[in-house]
């Protein structure tokens, strides 16, 4: 995939992937297995001089599918490149969560979002009121440092009953302002294509 697609997430969402992503199965440690082994393959060669490389990768790969396993994460995509030949790491993982506080009566998504993460950034979008959290942390590859980028959405699913939390990270992040732009375009796309799963807790 070199250009913009409609990828499915789960039974529940859509999204429009800017260049090229893959999916990594999750609740699934042979598939995952597989996948992240012929990933790795793929990207960074069988030649025995990348071997560290390729164990640094794979280790790196594992540890982000163990979090998301061990969360109500429902989705993990990996970003490769953003232009054919271009790279463009970053990962997204999307999860299911239940509202840190019940809504009071007659409360409107937005209202209730804002009360719930009071120190984060208001947007709306697409799919409505939006909340988003963003830092940049200095994180170390092969002994070199580099700033990554974290950033947290959550809004409601429809009906308000809970909420969708999407975590970007974005190693090598040398524009955060660039890369906040492109994100908040990559969660507008986001669509809701079937009734949610009946627990917050399912795959």
């Amino acid at each position: 995939m070199s250009d913009a697609r409609l990828t499915e997430l789960g039974e529940e969402l859509t999204i429009v992937f800017p260049g090229t992503w893959v999916m990594i199965p999750l609740h699934d440690d042979e598939a995952a297995a597989r996948r992240i082994q012929r990933l790795v393959a793929q990207r960074v060669g069988r030649a025995d001089r990348l071997a560290r490389v390729r164990r640094t990768a794979k280790t790196e790969l594992e540890r982000l599918v163990a979090l998301a396993n061990d969360s109500s994460a429902f989705a993990l995509a990996l970003s490769l490149e953003i232009l054919p030949g271009v790279p463009f790491p970053a990962s997204l993982v999307l999860s299911r969560e239940e509202w840190p506080t019940r809504p009071e009566a007659l409360d409107e998504p937005g209202v209730h979002l804002a009360r719930c993460f009071p120190g984060d950034e208001a947007l709306e979008l697409s799919i409505g009121p939006v909340r988003r959290r963003s830092a940049v942390r200095q994180t170390t590859y092969e002994e070199e440092s580099a700033p990554e980028l974290v950033a947290d959405y959550r809004f409601a699913v429809p009906g308000g009953e809970r909420l969708i939390h999407a975590r970007i990270n974005a190693p090598m992040a040398t524009a955060p302002d660039l890369y906040l732009e492109l994100f908040e375009a990559m969660i507008d796309s986001i669509s809701f294509r079937s009734p949610v799963a009946a627990s917050a807790d399912g795959p």
